[in-house]
């Protein structure tokens, strides 16, 4: 782990030998990273906790939230969990592809994206499958309002074959222009 000040970086000690991937913060004493072996570690400015989803043992690949009390984890299998404020608790994600990014405009508007052109949206209460158009790998999901989302993909990681760009309107995923053969994540 690495920690910037303001002025210089550091290092400090995860805690373990886990891969970490998936990093979110709602401040400098709220941050949240996460990733193979079922990690999930909470930082409160001054110390590193362990924090499990389930019976742990999952691969977590990334984490947003839209508040120190509701933030989620994606990750291998179509594993999703949820933190309240106090306790993660795994969703139903409806899938069990690996799933590679999770962003949202609100606690009821979050995207998930992962392997097979995979997108999921919870509404606040459930997941559900939407149509991306694409059997393509999606690496990853951000926005700047519920009707403007991208996501981007690739055939593999390696940079081999198609790259893939697509916008969410607020009702459609289409695909934009790619001057890119690239992988995008």
């Amino acid at each position: 782990l690495l920690h910037y000040d303001g002025s210089t970086w550091s290092t400090q000690s995860s805690g373990g030998t886990a891969w970490l991937y998936g990093v979110w913060g709602s401040g400098p004493s709220d941050v949240f990273v996460a990733g193979s072996q079922g990690r999930i570690r909470h930082y409160d400015g001054s110390t590193w906790s362990n924090q499990l989803c389930g019976g742990g043992g999952q691969l977590f690949t990334d984490l947003w939230g839209s508040s120190s009390s509701n933030v989620f984890t994606v990750g291998y299998s179509g594993v999703i969990c949820l933190y309240d404020g106090s306790t993660w608790s795994p969703q139903v994600s409806g899938t069990s592809v690996n799933l590679w990014g999770v962003w949202g405009s609100s606690s009821n508007d979050v995207f998930a994206v992962g392997n097979n052109g995979t997108i999921l949206h919870y509404n606040g209460s459930a997941w559900s499958s939407q149509p991306s158009g694409t059997t393509l790998t999606l690496w990853d999901v951000w926005g700047n309002a519920s009707n403007d989302i991208y996501v981007v993909g690739s055939v593999d990681y390696l940079g081999t074959g198609t790259a893939i760009i697509l916008h969410y309107d607020g009702s459609v995923w289409s695909s934009q222009p790619n001057p890119t053969h690239l992988p995008l994540r």
